[in-house]
């Protein structure tokens, strides 16, 4: 006789308090995505190790690390995980639940999806499209994401991944900032110059220095302005006549196609890293991922 003890399985709380301390390194990190206390975490785990009969992690002062048994047990826990989420999927397939959740960095999502989603509404009227803009990086483990609209792809290894577009950028402003006919020959910029900070991201995005310095446009130090960490930020204050912009190309097409942003140049430098389209393999299970797949690369 199969001794019960040995297949009775642990409390599924105290599992994912396992995973996400093992996905975020931190106790404490771990407390605030479950909502609970550090202490609550520690318990479960503590209690989960003791079901097992082994050691998941080894503890220090600056988080904790998994031990090699702990990463065994992580990746069935995964796995699992990853199959109640495709049985899910499957039901809701079998109720007729059509949705597709796309996670988008929020520019992406406001100044290219936004433009074209009538497009895809009027081929596809009864596809729920759920929109969810993040800068956060999507942990497909622990979300309801289907696909995620990204700048690079290097922190999704394990995904599938789709080349959207590489960006270029160039200046713009609005006609109403601009105080006489604007001329490209005058080589010379008066206004004040739109920044945009993209932290450590930002060594992927040409900035006016950068740009001056190429244009060979008058001085290269930029003139003050004001910066921005969103770009759809800067483009909303380029649009106010806040001053001059350099603008990706690609996330301004609608406002230079109306007017509200005039290009100032046809210098431009490129943005050196592309975007893309991130998703897990289980995506393609649920009905029309791949022809939202085909529509996005059409737009390209």
């Amino acid at each position: 006789m199969n001794n019960p003890a040995a297949v009775r399985l642990p409390k599924l709380t105290a599992i994912l308090a396992f995973e996400t301390a093992a996905n975020t390194g931190s106790l404490a990190s771990a407390a605030v995505r479950l909502s609970l206390t550090p202490a609550a975490v520690s318990q479960q785990i503590r209690q989960l190790e003791q079901h097992l009969g082994i050691q998941l992690f080894a503890r220090s002062k600056t988080g904790v690390e998994l031990t090699p048994q702990g990463s065994a047990y992580l990746a069935y826990v995964q796995q699992a995980f990853e199959t109640l989420r495709m049985a899910q999927q499957g039901i809701a397939r079998d109720k007729g639940d059509l949705s597709l959740n796309i996670f988008a960095l929020p520019a992406l999502a406001s100044r290219w999806l936004n433009p074209h989603l009538k497009q895809w509404l009027s081929q596809y009227p009864d596809v729920d499209i759920h929109i969810h803009a993040t800068h956060s990086a999507v942990d497909f483990n622990r979300s309801a994401a289907d696909f995620y609209l990204a700048f690079g792809n290097e922190h999704y290894p394990q995904q599938e991944q789709t080349v959207l577009f590489q960006d270029w950028v160039f200046p713009v402003a609005s006609p109403n900032l601009l105080t006489a006919p604007w001329s490209e020959s005058q080589r010379k910029i008066d206004y004040p110059m739109i920044h945009v900070d993209w932290g450590k991201e930002g060594q992927f995005l040409p900035d006016w220095h950068e740009w001056l310095l190429s244009a060979k446009w008058g001085a290269s130090v930029p003139n003050r302005g004001p910066i921005y960490n969103l770009t759809s930020m800067a483009i909303d204050s380029a649009i106010a006549g806040n001053g001059i912009l350099l603008g990706q190309q690609n996330l301004i097409k609608k406002e230079i196609a109306e007017g509200s942003l005039i290009q100032l140049s046809e210098h431009r430098l490129p943005v050196t890293k592309p975007y893309y389209l991130i998703y897990p393999k289980r995506t393609l299970d649920k009905p029309k991922a791949m022809e939202f797949i085909q529509w996005l690369q059409s737009l390209c």
